[in-house]
């Protein structure tokens, strides 16, 4: 019998939804998991390899499942199945995958897929910070907005099979103990590839200014919207508020926003408050602030919403966040 992907690192097998659901939340993120039919059972099993800017997970289910991660906003995730089909969308894009075909998930638009029962996955998470890192030192310039990939990702030809053959060696090279890959310089090595390949590979918003080609500038009312946003967040602000000021539609400032950024007002707006509310931690004593009293400063009124959406973004709880600003503290007194 052909042995599975990364079988040397099981993580965890189960029959049970709610397990699955928990550990698989913790490997990506918290997210909506539901059986497709009546009498669906599940068979779990997940391996997993991670690395420090790339993780690499075998997941299959067992049975037909509808998953809803919703926006991953600190991760991106290519889905390339080994076995059985999905239906992936993320955004307004839409693909079918099977062998020979894949999905690259934009971080910043909601993702949603229904996977046969007979699919297994190699799931290839990749931090948005290190592909965002190694795309401006590709251009040599500061991205001007997020990556925006197209969603379906042919791996039987081209540079797409070059990835997914470099994505294959690296995953059997993990699943051994004697691999080169166990020298820290060799994996760091591998992982950038990786990230270069996907980035070169797969069609985005920035594959014309790979090629030399410039791009167009945001136009004026995404800008004054950004202005507005970046200068004031603590403001009251609605996309109909911000289209007033910026002298559009509303319509068409969320247009502008989805094709010059690849995102919408108000998640630009929860991405700028996020931060602000993580400087204010890393400024602030536990002893002079609570979470709950700056998240609320900065418009985060639902405390369990907010602590997910910090998590994802940041990697941490805010309460770490804090802690941390602490320590900080007793050693430099």
């Amino acid at each position: 019998m052909t042995p599975l992907p990364l079988d040397q690192y099981e993580v965890f097998r189960s029959h049970d939804l709610a397990h699955t659901r928990e550990t698989v939340g913790r490997i990506f993120c918290p997210h909506r998991m539901d059986l497709v039919g009546r009498d669906t059972q599940l068979d779990t099993r997940i391996h997993a390899r991670r690395l420090k800017n790339v993780g690499v997970c075998y997941v299959a289910y067992g049975g037909e499942v509808r998953v809803d991660p919703g926006e991953t906003e600190s991760f991106y995730v290519v889905n390339v199945p080994t076995t059985g089909k999905g239906l992936y969308q993320c955004g307004s894009q839409h693909v079918q995958t099977a062998l020979g075909s894949a999905s690259v998930a934009t971080a910043t638009e909601p993702l949603s897929m229904r996977l046969s029962a007979d699919t297994g996955l190699l799931a290839v998470r990749v931090e948005r910070p290190a592909l965002e890192a190694k795309l401006s030192e590709m251009l040599g310039q500061p991205l001007q907005w997020p990556i925006r990939f197209t969603l379906g990702m042919d791996v039987s030809t081209g540079y797409g099979r070059s990835w997914h053959e470099l994505l294959l060696f690296m995953t059997s090279e993990l699943n051994r103990p004697d691999s080169m890959l166990s020298y820290p310089l060799a994996m760091q090595q591998a992982e950038e590839n990786l990230i270069l390949g996907l980035l070169a590979s797969q069609p985005s918003n920035y594959s014309k200014m790979l090629e030399g080609e410039r791009l167009p500038a945001p136009n004026r009312s995404v800008n004054i919207a950004i202005d507005l946003m970046e200068g004031h967040p603590e403001w009251f602000h609605t996309v109909g508020t911000l289209a007033r000021e910026a002298g559009v539609s509303s319509r068409a400032l969320q247009k502008a926003f989805s094709r010059y950024l690849g995102t919408s007002p108000s998640v630009y707006l929860r991405s700028v408050r996020l931060q602000r509310v993580r400087d204010q931690l890393r400024a602030t004593q536990p002893d002079m602030a609570t979470v709950s009293e700056v998240a609320g400063r900065w418009g985060f009124i639902h405390h369990g919403r907010f602590a997910a959406w910090y998590r994802q973004r940041f990697g941490e709880s805010p309460k770490q966040t804090l802690r941390k600003s602490a320590g900080v503290g007793s050693r430099s007194g």
